[in-house]
């Protein structure tokens, strides 16, 4: 998780905002755009959880 917030709080101080450019799409089925420090982010969550039962 820090990895991945980190990433989001380097992008906000370097350009003002956090890049999104993972974006996937299938015919008329769009998922929102994000980025990899997104995903660690949820990725590390979701482990925290599952690793907590």
């Amino acid at each position: 998780m820090i990895a991945g917030g980190l990433g989001n709080v380097i992008d906000r101080i370097r350009i003002g905002a956090v890049v999104d450019f993972v974006d996937f799409y299938w015919r008329l089925w769009h998922w929102p755009a994000f980025n990899f420090a997104d995903a660690y982010i949820f990725i590390a969550a979701g482990f925290v959880i599952v690793c907590r039962f």
